[in-house]
């Protein structure tokens, strides 16, 4: 067995990603018209769905600091494949609402040992490296997302046995390819783990402003969706919404990486630039009804998504020890899957009082007020590592 490597994580993201990204874009139009249950039930079996993989990213963290992140990530993808099995035979009533969310507990479970492994290697710089973890989940889903709805078109079944097959190859490439890191760290960061018996209040601010930033992002794979129908754009064209959002990352990464790499004052704007961005994309909505709009939107959303979401684990990393590099990562995956799980309920909500001008509005308060939790979070991860 090889130690784990950069590519040997951004390769798993991807495959990971791929099969996973067969089912969730499908999951409620499976559950409302091909198993005749309300939208109300599918919403629910959704969130239980978030729930359990909120508990894998969880139980990922603590098992991967306690037994190492090769038992931990056979063990995680053991019982996603094994879901997998049961959907395979039988995708039906209850055993669809019984086994996703046990797949989504594997998969969560996963994908937190994969940041876990990436906040351990020092040979790569860490943004670098998180944004190529970003890209080949990105990649994965966008490969995921556009052959899922034409399989699901041919038989159900073949949505479930692709997804079988991708994770398959990922659960190869952990037997052989994901052994533990050297555990020196354990040694030298041993005084810093002793300081450190609870949880840094300078983590929890920045978990906090990560959730609210999904709160807020998570607004454009749901409710935004349904405004486009209502403005009579065709479901197409809002699918390609998101292959211009695998584009733009594709092209953007390389001189993101860049100037990552290169230069020290990128790093200290990369996320409020990314926040920024966020906002821009939520103000050029108000008052929309041009496709073109929506689409230059997602672009400026995109290019936030790319200096926010692989920067906030690659940043926690650098400022707490390897050795509890789980726990970290884990408090980070769990934050973005309860906003995302909750996000698109209070995004509906608002709408359903109000209107989507208001929403976008609030989605902008919303990421405002996150900026003031990233400056406080930031100065106190500081001020712990002096």
């Amino acid at each position: 067995m090889q130690k784990v490597t950069a590519k040997t994580l951004i390769l798993g993201a991807f495959l990971e990603s791929v099969g996973a990204s067969f089912i969730w874009p499908i999951n409620t139009i499976f559950i409302h018209n091909y198993l005749h249950k309300s939208l109300a039930v599918a919403g629910m079996v959704l969130f239980f769905n978030s729930l359990l993989t909120f508990m894998g990213n969880y139980a990922g963290g603590k098992m991967f600091d306690r037994i190492g992140g090769h038992k931990t990530v056979i063990f995680s993808t053991s019982i996603a494949l094994l879901a997998l099995v049961g959907l395979i035979f039988d995708h039906g009533w209850p055993a669809y609402p019984i086994l996703l969310p046990i797949l989504g507990f594997g998969v969560g479970s996963a994908f937190t040992v994969i940041n876990s492994f990436a906040a351990q290697i020092d040979e790569v710089d860490k943004y670098k490296l998180f944004n190529a973890i970003y890209v080949g989940t990105n990649l994965g889903n966008a490969i995921g997302t556009a052959l899922g709805g034409y399989i699901a078109g041919i038989q159900m079944t073949l949505v479930f046995v692709a997804n079988f097959i991708f994770l398959s190859l990922f659960f190869i490439l952990v037997i052989f390819w994901y052994n533990n890191r050297n555990n020196d760290h354990k040694q030298r960061d041993n005084k810093i783990k002793i300081k450190r018996t609870k949880l840094q209040p300078g983590i929890g601010l920045i978990a906090l402003f990560l959730g609210m930033t999904w709160v807020s992002y998570s607004q454009w794979s749901s409710n935004i969706s349904a405004h486009l129908t209502e403005l009579g754009i065709l479901v197409s064209k809002y699918s390609l919404l998101w292959t211009i959002n695998a584009i733009v990352i594709v092209v953007f990464l390389p001189l993101i990486n860049h100037l990552g790499e290169n230069q020290a004052w990128f790093k200290k704007i990369q996320i409020p630039l990314g926040v920024f961005f966020f906002i821009t994309a939520f103000a050029s909505l108000i008052g929309a009804k041009s496709y073109l709009v929506f689409a230059l939107g997602m672009v400026v959303l995109t290019l936030g998504e790319m200096l926010v979401y692989p920067g906030i684990p690659a940043m926690v990393s650098e400022a707490t020890p390897k050795s509890e590099a789980g726990r970290y990562q884990s408090l980070l995956s769990m934050s973005s899957t309860f906003a995302r799980a909750i996000g698109p309920m209070l995004g509906g909500m608002l709408i359903e009082h109000s209107s989507y001008n208001v929403m976008y509005i609030a989605a902008i308060v919303v990421l405002v007020l996150s900026l003031l939790l990233l400056k406080r979070g930031r100065k106190e991860l500081v001020e712990i590592n002096e």
